[in-house]
C-alpha cells in the first residue's frame, strides 16, 4: 500500500511540475489581422467596364505597429507571411509536373516571410532545416529551398539562383541561405510543377517589397508569439491598448493549441493520481484494520494470561502497537526500494495511456511524499491497532480465558 501511494503521489507531483513547466516553456500565439471582412472598412465602390470595385480604407499593420508590439513584455517573437512569390526557374530546373507550358509559364510558389523558423510547417515538424539557417527579418533576396531541389540541381548553401516573376516582369537573383527536408516522396505525380512541395520554398519580406517597389510596409496579418500560454490573455489586452493599435481596424485571436495539447492530459493525469491516492489510503486503512482485528482476536488467550499475571491493558496495547511498528519499519524500507524501482516505469505507462503527447516527464520520489505516506501510514496503523484491541481489552481476563476454553 505504501509503494502504491508513493508512486501515485510521485506521478502526481511530476504531472504538476510538468504543467508548471509547460506554462513557462510552451508558448502561445496571438493572430492579428486587418478587419477586411467588415464592409464598413471599404469605400462606396467605383464602377468600370468590369463591374464594381471596392477599396479597403481600414488600417494596415505597419512597421510602427510591429515595433510597438515587439516591445511588450512577454512577446518573444513575431512573424508575418505575405502573398506567395511566383518564380520561374532561369538557371536551375524544377521537378516537372504532368503538364508543362514552357519555363516562364511554370512558376513555383515561394512563401514570403519575416522568419521562416516560425512557419507552421517547421514548427510542427513537417519540414526540418538541414543546412544553413532560417530566413530572418533583415535578410534581402534570401531563399530557402528543399533538399530534393538542391540535390536535383547540385545546389548548396551560398549558391545563387535566378527566377523570373511574371507579375512584375522582372528577373531576381536570390542567395540560398538554407536547405530543408520533409518534401521527400510528396506529390511527384502532380498535374503542375507548382503543386510539387519540393519545388516550393521561402523568400524574405524585404526582397518581395523591392520586387514590387513598395516603400512602406503594409501587412494584412501578423503572428505574435508569447513566452507563456498562461499569460496570453493579459498580453493580448496590453497589445490591444497600445496607442499605435487602440481604435484601429484590427482583429485578434489567440492560439493555445500546443499548450492545451500538453497541459490538458497532464491535468487529467494529476486528477487521476490524486483520486488513486485517496482510494489507496481508504482501502489501505480498511484492509489493515480488518487484518489486525482478525490477528488480535487470535491472541485473546495471550491477552487474558497477560492481564491475569498483572499486565495492564495499556501495556498490552503498547505491545501490540510495538510489534506492528517493528514490522512496519522494514516494510517501509522495502516499499521505498520498490517505489524507486517502479516509479519511472509506472509513470511512463500512465503517461502513454492518458497523455501520449507528453514526453520527458521525470518521476522522482520526494522526501515530502515519503514523510506524508509513512506519517499517514503510522497514524492508520495506530488507529487500526486501537480499533482491533477494543474487542479484547474491554473483556475481563476470566471472560477471555473462559471463551478460549
Amino acid at each position: 500500500m505504501a509503494s502504491a501511494a508513493l508512486i501515485a503521489l510521485s506521478v502526481g507531483h511530476a504531472a504538476a511540475e510538468g504543467t508548471d513547466e509547460v506554462k513557462q516553456t510552451v508558448g502561445a500565439s496571438i493572430h492579428m489581422e486587418t478587419d477586411s471582412d467588415n464592409q464598413e472598412n471599404y469605400d462606396s465602390g467605383t464602377r468600370d467596364e468590369y463591374g464594381f470595385s471596392y477599396e479597403y480604407n481600414g488600417d494596415f499593420i505597419t512597421q510602427e505597429v510591429i515595433d510597438a508590439v515587439s516591445k511588450v513584455d512577454g512577446v518573444v517573437a513575431y512573424s508575418a507571411e505575405s502573398s506567395d512569390y511566383w518564380g520561374s526557374a532561369i538557371d536551375f530546373e524544377y521537378f516537372p509536373g504532368a503538364f508543362n507550358f514552357g519555363d516562364s509559364y511554370n512558376p513555383s510558389s515561394y512563401t514570403v516571410t519575416f522568419n521562416s523558423a516560425l512557419n507552421r510547417k517547421f514548427m510542427d515538424g513537417t519540414y526540418t532545416l538541414m543546412e544553413g539557417r532560417h530566413i530572418q527579418e533583415d535578410d534581402s533576396f534570401a531563399v530557402m529551398i528543399s533538399k530534393e531541389l538542391a540535390d536535383k540541381n547540385d545546389l548548396s548553401v551560398g549558391d545563387h539562383i535566378s527566377m523570373y516573376d511574371l507579375d512584375t516582369d522582372s528577373e531576381n537573383t536570390f542567395e540560398i541561405v538554407g536547405i530543408f527536408s520533409g518534401t521527400e516522396g510528396m506529390s511527384k505525380d502532380a498535374m503542375m510543377s507548382n503543386q510539387i512541395p519540393a519545388n516550393q520554398g521561402y523568400i524574405d519580406m524585404n526582397s518581395y517589397q523591392k520586387i514590387w517597389n513598395e516603400t512602406v510596409l503594409e501587412l494584412g496579418s501578423l503572428e505574435i508569439y508569447v513566452d507563456s500560454a498562461a499569460n496570453v490573455e493579459d498580453i493580448l489586452k496590453t497589445i490591444q491598448n497600445l496607442p499605435e493599435i487602440k481604435g484601429k481596424t484590427f482583429t485578434f485571436s489567440t492560439d493555445t493549441a500546443d499548450f492545451d495539447l500538453i497541459s490538458n492530459p497532464l491535468s487529467s493525469l494529476q486528477k487521476m493520481v490524486n483520486t488513486a491516492v485517496t482510494v489507496i489510503a481508504i482501502t489501505g486503512a480498511a484492509i489493515i484494520t480488518l487484518l489486525l482485528i482478525l490477528w488480535t482476536r487470535g491472541r485473546k488467550k495471550e491477552a487474558g494470561i497477560l492481564m491475569a499475571v498483572g499486565r495492564s491493558k495499556v501495556e498490552i496495547v503498547l505491545q501490540f502497537l510495538s510489534e506492528n511498528l517493528f514490522i512496519a519499519i522494514p516494510a517501509a524500507a522495502a516499499s521505498f526500494g520498490l517505489s524507486a524501482l517502479l516509479a519511472d516505469q509506472v509513470g511512463a505507462f500512465l503517461v502513454s495511456q492518458t497523455a501520449s503527447d507528453v514526453h520527458g516527464l521525470s518521476v522522482v520520489i520526494h522526501s515530502a511524499d515519503m514523510a506524508a505516506v509513512y506519517g499517514i501510514g503510522a497514524l492508520i496503523l495506530i488507529l487500526a491497532v486501537l480499533a482491533a484491541s477494543v474487542a479484547v481489552i474491554r473483556l475481563k481476563p476470566k471472560a477471555i480465558l473462559t471463551q478460549m476454553d
